[in-house]
């Protein structure tokens, strides 16, 4: 008699229902990895459509009067990286040559930190022309908007845009990239005192009752 046990017909389908659950569970996590862009052992965020990936933008709402924009939100200055300042070679410990300057040995005082000068986002659109509300707008809902990310000259031209969170409105995200590109202009970014090109995310909508 063989000692090889055959498995029962039960068993086989709860290995089966086992190694199922299994490769779902591998899948789920696998999108969700995607989803998240997991870069190594950390995970960042990037769903624009999430309520806390909007919050900070600068939201502005097109008006169709004289007025033409409206200002909602401006986006705060964006702190600089520290810098680390390497002393001059040759630099003195001044407390040390102070207590005895004529055997004061020469040292290297630590880097000094200081902050690359803050990132100041484009700002205050002004229009070229009354915004053309587009028909079926109403349809975003006091809530809704359209999220842009414009590429902004030092003119403060918009000279490049795409739609970075849709409105769930194919015609809407279009209208709304066409008078953002073409009837706004800004006060361009700033860093330090430098006026830079720069790339800004922005929420739009437009002003309808």
């Amino acid at each position: 008699m063989s000692s090889f046990r055959v498995i029962s017909k039960q068993t086989r389908f709860k290995i089966g229902l086992v190694v199922v659950v299994i490769i779902h569970i591998g899948m789920f996590y696998g999108f969700w990895r995607v989803h998240a862009k997991q870069l190594g052992d950390k995970v960042y965020e990037m769903d624009i459509y999430a309520a806390k990936a909007a919050e900070g933008l600068a939201f502005y709402e097109a008006l169709s009067s004289d007025e033409c924009v409206k200002i909602l939100n401006e986006q705060a200055p964006k702190l600089g990286m520290p810098v680390y300042v390497e002393p001059p070679e040759g630099a003195k410990d001044a407390e040390t040559v102070a207590k005895n300057a004529k055997t004061a040995e020469k040292k290297t005082p630590p880097a000094e930190v200081k902050l690359d000068p803050s990132l100041f986002y484009a700002s205050s659109p002004k229009c070229k022309g009354i915004a053309a509300v587009p028909a079926g707008a109403e349809k975003l809902g006091a809530e809704g908007f359209v999220g842009l990310e414009l590429n902004i000259d030092t003119a403060g031209v918009v000279q490049y845009g795409e739609i970075s969170r849709s409105s769930g409105f194919a015609d809407l995200d279009n209208a709304a990239l066409k008078q953002v590109k073409e009837n706004l202009t800004f006060n361009p970014c700033k860093k330090g005192d430098a006026i830079v090109g720069c790339k800004q995310v922005i929420k739009f909508r437009w002003k309808t009752n």
